[in-house]
């Protein structure tokens, strides 16, 4: 059951491949309506050289990654599913927000499937609320463009709950245990650049995090606040043939936090999308 979500997604984005390649996705709409409607859909297909999140690694074996959105006027709702080629990696996650062109506002709910990459041995379900227990947690995320021509980016997030907790020892019936205390808040700041040229793009970014509730102690991406996410990224669009084109992306990422140092690379399989 835990498979279903992620799987779902990557099946019924597999479905329209063909029907998707038939324009370029990333320049035209691919349903060229009369009339405008306040209802628009957004659906891709991403395969990457492994995952990369904020600095993290949730999967060092290659991925997939779905996602489908709908958007009513300015409101988003979105679902995003990735799987490890190798099996281990799954995730699940629900997006909730308000989108213009220059800022949007939302949260994410990301849930974890992956053996190993949290304190709670076995998955608890989706939807499980239980601070203790489960493997998800909420972000709020504000997104702002800070010019006119989309070359500064500015983005905040702040994990306002789930698996971001302090880890506590308490002694029960003679024994030690550990147990999830209160929420660390971590909050976590993204300046971006993008230059362009033709179809191409390279985008510089810095990205640091700190808990807000104790600035200097530890949060959910370090032992300590500090910059956890900078990265520099190639974004070329190849073209195949005369209606067929596909975004490649290569980057570098790094984290000084962990001192690790990450080469990705993605490649959008399609995109179907009318925003």
């Amino acid at each position: 059951m835990r498979q279903i979500l992620p799987i779902l997604l990557l099946i019924i984005g597999s479905s329209i491949n063909t029907f998707s390649q038939q324009k370029d996705i990333n320049n035209i709409n691919l349903l060229e309506d009369t009339k405008p409607s306040p209802l628009d859909w957004d659906m891709s297909l991403t395969l990457k050289s492994q995952n990369v999140f904020r600095g993290l690694l949730p999967s060092a074996a290659p991925a997939m990654a779905s996602q489908l959105g709908v958007k009513y006027k300015n409101w988003v709702a979105a679902m995003y599913g990735g799987v490890g080629l190798d099996g281990v990696y799954q995730e699940t996650d629900f997006i909730f927000g308000y989108y213009t062109p220059r800022f949007n506002v939302r949260f994410e709910y990301y849930y974890n499937f992956t053996q190993g990459i949290t304190d709670i041995p076995i998955p608890s379900g989706i939807f499980d609320f239980n601070r203790q227990t489960t493997r998800g947690f909420l972000d709020f995320i504000i997104s702002v463009q800070l010019d006119k021509k989309g070359r500064w980016n500015l983005t905040s997030s702040t994990l306002v709950f789930g698996r971001d907790t302090y880890i506590e020892t308490i002694e029960q019936e003679g024994e030690e245990i550990t147990r999830r205390g209160d929420q660390r808040y971590t909050q976590y700041l993204q300046l971006e650049y993008n230059w362009y040229w033709g179809k191409n793009k390279l985008k510089a970014h810095i990205g640091g995090s700190f808990s807000l509730t104790d600035p200097s102690g530890s949060q959910f991406y370090g032992s300590k606040a500090g910059l956890n996410d900078v990265g520099l990224a190639v974004i070329r669009k190849v073209q195949l043939n005369d209606n067929i084109t596909l975004p490649l992306k290569i980057g570098m990422i790094t984290n000084p936090l962990h001192q690790t140092s990450y080469l990705n690379v993605a490649i959008d399989i399609f995109q179907i999308t009318k925003w």
